[in-house]
């Protein structure tokens, strides 16, 4: 099969990619491996800012059957502070939540419906090289498949299969060791709260010695009689080796079992555990005549590790290149898509890793978390910072003003 551009992955940065190409007029080739939608507990929750990339797609997840929400319910040590979405011009009012097989189907049909192939089923194995250049990808079809394809040939190449992407390390893309990721590990129980609007953030849950842990554990009440429970870790926490992360949740989810109305014992699923690189931590972003996008590229927020608005920012930024190097037939081109992905997020990125640094040591998240609480005004900039929903040329907000000074020193920091 040849094709101007094969893209590895099917998920949101894949799909995102597929959809924007095709609509364009372009031949785009889109490879899943898995042969039928996945069902990922990672990513349910969908800020206004992801929101605003799926209105770029014509994609509204409330019309899908998604849940709405309005904000963030900050939890620490018995005090909590609701904190609605902050307000922001160019973004919605609200987040959502939506289960990520919906959701990765529905961007997949929207690629199909702009003229993309979808190959369910289908691992690239193993790029095609020649003379140093990419030019496709070795497939590997799922037995079951009907129309098999063993090889694809293109111009130029995504990667976009995810944080753990096999065929960008082919290609020789690594994390950076020493800056930070996360530790995710989350499950679903039955809840008779899964209608609230508001998302959980349960920050400093403390380790098996009673400390707070750089991280937080969350609920995220689906609107479908359950909730998607999970806790994270930053890998800057000083024990983060001593962190059982299974049972970190078991922990976790007694915690707010009584809360919440769930039975801890009984999960709907077995937990998943993975680790999420965060910050832009994996490069390179490009080659001759490949991308790298999503958390393939490592792009998940330092912050929070949402990943989803990041993807599709990304895929949509990746076919803006490719389409100008189709189109002019020059692919020096795509020495523009790093210089994109900084001006977007590089600067928001460094201030959040070097955040992710500092609060994994105990001397400072604790006194960060005592005075976080206090006050709605405080946690407000909380989320705004975290959400990456800073508004432009207010000098005068709590939110803009901490980030000013936390970017004055990060552009003195090393790139950690």
């Amino acid at each position: 099969l040849d094709t101007d551009v094969l893209v590895v992955g099917g998920g949101p940065a894949g799909a995102s990619v597929g959809h924007w190409l095709a609509s364009a007029g372009h031949d785009v080739t889109v490879v899943e491996k898995r042969p039928v939608p996945r069902h990922k507990a990672c990513g349910d929750a969908l800020t206004p800012r992801a929101l605003r990339e799926l209105a770029r797609l014509d994609v509204d997840p409330l019309r899908l059957g998604g849940h709405r929400i309005e904000g963030v319910r900050m939890v620490h040590n018995g005090r909590n502070v609701i904190v609605p979405w902050p307000l922001h011009d160019d973004l919605p009012d609200h987040g959502a939540v939506l289960r990520r097989d919906l959701l990765d189907t529905e961007l997949r049909r929207r690629a199909a419906d702009a003229g993309a192939t979808i190959l369910m089923g289908h691992e690239a194995t193993a790029p095609i090289v020649e003379r140093g250049f990419v030019r496709g990808a070795v497939l590997d079809a799922d037995p079951e498949t009907a129309s098999a394809v063993d090889a694809v040939r293109s111009r130029f190449v995504v990667v976009a299969d995810g944080a753990n992407s096999s065929f960008g390390r082919a290609l020789g893309t690594a994390r950076h060791r020493n800056w930070p990721y996360g530790i995710a590990t989350r499950t679903y129980f039955a809840s008779p709260r899964s209608g609230e609007p508001w998302i959980e953030s349960v920050l400093g849950i403390p380790d098996a010695s009673g400390h707070p842990i750089a991280g937080y554990g969350w609920v995220i009440p689906m609107g479908d009689g359950t909730v998607n429970v999970g806790v994270a870790v930053l890998s800057t926490y000083r024990d983060v080796r001593r962190v059982n992360a299974l049972k970190l949740l078991h922990a976790f989810s007694e915690r707010i079992a009584a809360r919440w109305t769930i039975d801890p014992g009984a999960p709907i699923k077995a937990p998943t555990r993975f680790r999420i690189p965060l910050g832009g931590s994996v490069g390179p972003k490009m080659g001759p005549t490949f991308l790298v996008a999503g958390d393939a590229a490592g792009v998940a927020n330092p912050f929070n590790g949402d990943g989803v608005d990041a993807a599709l920012m990304t895929g949509r930024l990746a076919s803006d290149v490719l389409h100008e190097a189709l189109t002019v037939g020059n692919s020096t081109t795509l020495q523009r898509y790093p210089t994109l992905l900084a001006d977007e997020v590089g600067q928001f990125h460094k201030v959040g890793r070097l955040s992710a640094r500092f609060l994994g040591r105990p001397m400072i998240l604790r006194p960060a978390l005592r005075l976080g609480l206090r006050s709605e005004r405080v946690m407000g900039a909380v989320l705004r910072i975290a959400a990456n929903e800073l508004r432009d040329g207010d000098r005068f907000g709590g939110a803009e003003r901490t980030y000013a000074v936390a970017n004055t020193i990060a552009k003195f920091a090393p790139n950690w």
